[in-house]
């Protein structure tokens, strides 16, 4: 049974709120610029090369730019971090309405903007990640997550772009670029407004530091990497995303509009009809998990909610009618976000928080950087055949992964209580435990099954 008092328990926390607040707002901004974009660059009279140039530069700059994200959320205060980033992409989206009236605007101005707001997520999105833990107790985390997951789902799939479309409809395109700008200022002043005299503190360690950031200018980026490749339960992980996403991405996003046309008879409005039923069933499932603690085993019903929402794909190419391809997709957008979730829950509980900025960088760019990738593999030809053994194996071939995965991770030990406690004597300032070692062995012992 759904508890709202659990689900809106992190909005206690006047700091969380103003983080929160400022998170909504972005994502509705991205969500009505995403469906705003492409009329923007028809009105300088652009094609879809050109389209393709401006969402190519958001991408690389996302790519390129989220290690350094990482590196300036473990090094300099993660309230400035973010405020900053909000405040370069408001500086960028004005300066594009300033010269947008003067009637000078450009594609290759777009272009630019796009590579800065890209940049500027990629900034912002380790540090607010990481940044999270220290705002909100250990016991709040898990629906803090779930929470931001409903507000992505809501804002970037289903509010967003259908406010951004009802506006095109109703003002031009420089009216949408001074949205997003006020937007992105307003995101700015939130996050200035949080005071940390005294964070929540690590909760790998359960002590507040005066400072979030305390030590990590000691800790280079080599041992932000020892770390990581320490602790195999986190690379293998990282590197299962990155696989699962090289195999579904392409097929999901450059090969389902064809089936539904092609085979299905269908249209835009079908498969807008699709994306909208895998937002809400995102949505039910963030609300379910944050109405509720995380039970002790949650790493492995992690594993086998992503492994859940992977399989369908499988299925989609071969469904006789449209209808059918419904339930898949609610599968994909439910099991897809709990797994999700709760590997936010992992990671943020886990990791220390002098390289939890650069390992949750690391964990963005292995999820980012083979999604490019998948898009060509989707291209590659033109022939049913060859579509149909994309499908297929984006959806068996992360069951084998996942069944591989397990014979390496023990997910047992990464319980209630485990996870935190095994990451916290990591070495990460050269060589220091951050807890004593009798409580790594006995908080990362396999749990009873």
């Amino acid at each position: 049974m759904l508890s709202l008092s659990t689900s809106l328990a992190p909005l206690r926390h006047r700091n969380y709120r103003l983080l929160f607040l400022s998170f909504v707002i972005s994502m509705l901004g991205d969500g009505v610029w995403l469906v705003a974009l492409p009329w923007v660059a028809m009105e300088l009279g652009g094609n879809s090369s050109d389209l393709a140039m401006v969402v190519g530069a958001e991408s690389i700059g996302l790519i390129s730019c989220v290690l350094i994200g990482g590196a300036l959320a473990d090094r300099y205060p993660r309230k400035l971090v973010i405020g900053w980033s909000y405040t370069a992409a408001f500086a960028v989206l004005t300066a594009l309405a300033v010269v947008h009236v003067t009637g000078s605007l450009q594609i290759w101005q777009l272009v630019g903007a796009a590579f800065v707001l890209g940049a500027a997520a990629a900034i912002s999105g380790p540090a607010a990640d990481a940044f999270t833990p220290d705002l909100v107790p250990k016991d709040d985390l898990h629906a803090a997550n779930a929470m931001e997951s409903v507000v992505r789902s809501l804002a970037v799939r289903m509010v967003g772009p259908a406010v951004g479309g009802l506006l095109i409809s109703l003002i031009d395109a420089l009216s949408i670029i001074v949205l997003n700008a006020v937007s992105f200022g307003v995101a700015a002043t939130c996050v200035a407004m949080i005071v940390v005299p005294r964070p929540v503190g690590d909760p790998t360690t359960g002590k507040a530091d005066a400072d979030v950031t305390a030590g990590a200018e000691g800790v280079p980026y080599r041992e932000a990497l020892r770390y990581l490749f320490s602790e195999r339960w986190l690379w293998l992980l990282i590197v299962w995303s990155g696989l699962v996403l090289l195999l579904q991405s392409g097929p999901r996003q450059v090969l389902l509009p064809f089936v539904i046309h092609n085979d299905l008879g269908g249209d835009a409005r079908d498969y807008g009809t699709l994306i909208a039923v895998t937002g809400i069933a995102a949505v039910v499932g963030s609300l379910v998990l944050a109405s509720r603690k995380p039970p002790r085993d949650y790493p492995r019903r992690m594993l086998l909610a992503w492994t859940a929402g992977a399989a369908p794909l499988a299925l989609m190419v071969f469904v006789p009618s449209f209808w059918m391809l419904l339930p898949l997709g609610a599968m994909y957008g439910f099991f897809s976000t709990v797994g999700n979730v709760y590997w936010s829950t992992l990671v943020q509980t886990s990791v220390p928080s002098a390289v939890r900025g650069r390992v949750i960088s690391i964990d963005w760019l292995g999820s980012l950087a083979l999604v490019p990738l998948s898009a060509v593999l989707a291209g590659l030809s033109p022939d049913r055949g060859f579509m149909v053994w994309l499908f297929v194996l984006g959806g068996v071939l992360p069951v084998l992964l996942t069944l591989a995965t397990v014979r390496w991770v023990d997910l047992r030990a990464l319980g209630a209580g485990g996870p935190a406690a095994a990451a916290a004597t990591a070495p990460v300032d050269g060589g220091t435990p951050a807890v004593p070692q009798e409580d790594k062995e006995r908080a990362t012992a396999p749990t009873p099954s």
